[in-house]
């Protein structure tokens, strides 16, 4: 008897994902516009009865408002992930944004029927939700202002801080299509600065020493041939003698000695010629950690105020041997305490308060500090700067400078540190 294989009912919301999938790949962005605010937000009759009996299907069965939150952000970023690919239609996304946002102020009932005044309710919901914050960063990250500006908010930056992308744009439930585009370019952003920054350097060094030839090579490369650089523009939003200074403290030398890279290579090799404690661990991390911070300052308050955070993570753990999972656990606990630890506890006054007495620059080189200890929690700490960047994201640039600073600083650590240029000869500068 032959097998007859039939397929699996198409649930609700995949009907619905195919139709707006079929709508924007054969119509104008108004024209599907037009659609998602008659099936969304109620303004009219839709054309087909079968999608709007999905949606009202949808939202009959919909117990969690988080439910509907994820399959509306799928239905959203459906549209913007074939708009963003071209580039006459990239407007249509911040009219997506703009239209959603309307909806928070719209009211839930006016003589609607009970299922149209509950999808307000869940449409106004996702408008207040993580999701929605995330989409509308995505719309200004594919929308740029422009040049940087003082009256610009914060979040109109995002393009310049690559390490930033996954942590600000990605979101659970998103698609593999979408988690690609963020992550290409990601690397095309990447790439792009540290040329831009190797052009830049290269040229402030020939300047510096009437030289023509570039002197910067990639590593494990020889030198090219020697050729003309034009005069190339500082890439940061960093003054000329800042970038320098920094890019400086962060890949030379920090103590007449040592680099940062050769201090954290000294205290790994310190605790694997002894099979040590996790207390005696926490104590030598605590001199490595406290040594770097200005004297006066760390006698103050601060040094203290990290030796005490140190004493009272996993005291459980103080006899243990050392292993990896403390060493990325403690990493990991340190940097709360030094930058922020999470969205539902944002406080970050250690932060702050570094930066008001040491500086942007010895700032970021602490938190340096702890990833080159230990490489794993590099996206922890870019996850801390991304809490930070969406904390501060609707104020002006002009009001949060030492914030610009320390993103622009972090750029430049990964490049010198992380990056495919050598950046040794900086002390000559």
């Amino acid at each position: 008897m032959p097998y007859h294989h039939q397929s699996r009912p198409v649930s609700n919301e995949q009907r619905v994902y195919d139709h707006l999938l079929a709508c924007v790949r054969s119509e104008s962005p108004q024209d599907v516009l037009h659609r998602f605010q008659s099936l969304f937000l109620g303004t009219s009759g839709y054309q087909e009865p079968e999608i709007r009996q999905a949606i009202n299907a949808i939202v009959k069965s919909t117990t969690k408002q988080d439910e509907f939150c994820l399959f509306l952000n799928r239905c959203c970023y459906i549209l913007v992930n074939r708009w963003q690919t071209q580039f006459d239609c990239r407007y249509a996304i911040s009219q997506l944004i703009t239209l959603l946002g309307q909806a928070s102020g719209m009211p839930a009932s006016l003589g609607r029927t009970q299922t149209k005044t509950r999808l307000r309710l869940l449409v106004k919901h996702f408008a207040k939700s993580q999701h929605f914050q995330r989409l509308r960063r995505f719309a200004d990250f594919m929308n740029p202002g422009g040049a940087a500006s003082g009256q610009q908010p914060l979040v109109t930056l995002l393009q310049r801080y690559p390490y930033l992308y996954k942590h600000c744009l990605v979101s659970q439930g998103d698609t593999q299509e979408h988690q690609q585009v963020i992550h290409q370019a990601q690397a095309q952003a990447q790439q792009k600065f540290e040329v831009d920054l190797s052009l830049y350097m290269t040229d402030l060094l020939k300047r510096q020493t009437r030289d023509p030839q570039p002197l910067i090579q990639t590593v494990g490369q020889p030198h090219s041939a020697g050729k003309i650089i034009q005069p190339v523009h500082n890439p940061t939003l960093l003054s000329d003698s800042d970038l320098r200074g920094s890019l400086k403290h962060f890949v030379g030398k920090v103590d007449s000695r040592n680099t940062h890279q050769d201090l954290a290579k000294h205290f790994l090799m310190q605790q694997h010629a002894a099979t040590s404690t996790y207390k005696h661990f926490k104590n030598d991390f605590y001199e490595y950690l406290a040594s770097s911070i200005d004297t006066k300052f760390g006698q103050c308050r601060f040094n203290n105020q990290l030796y005490q955070c140190l004493q009272h993570m996993f005291p459980e753990s103080n006899n243990r041997t050392m292993n990896d999972f403390l060493m990325v656990r403690t990493c990991q606990q340190v940097l709360n305490f030094l930058v922020i630890e999470s969205r539902q506890k944002p406080k970050h006054w250690i932060f702050m308060d570094l930066i008001n007495n040491v500086g942007s620059t010895s700032t970021v080189s602490l938190v340096l500090k702890v990833v080159l200890i230990c490489k794993k929690i590099k996206p922890y700490l870019e996850k801390r700067f991304a809490l930070l960047f969406n904390h501060y994201e609707s104020q002006k640039q002009a009001s949060v400078q030492w914030l610009v600073h320390c993103f622009e600083k972090l750029n430049l650590a990964w490049c010198g540190l992380f990056g495919k240029f050598d950046y040794s000869y900086v002390s000559v500068l």
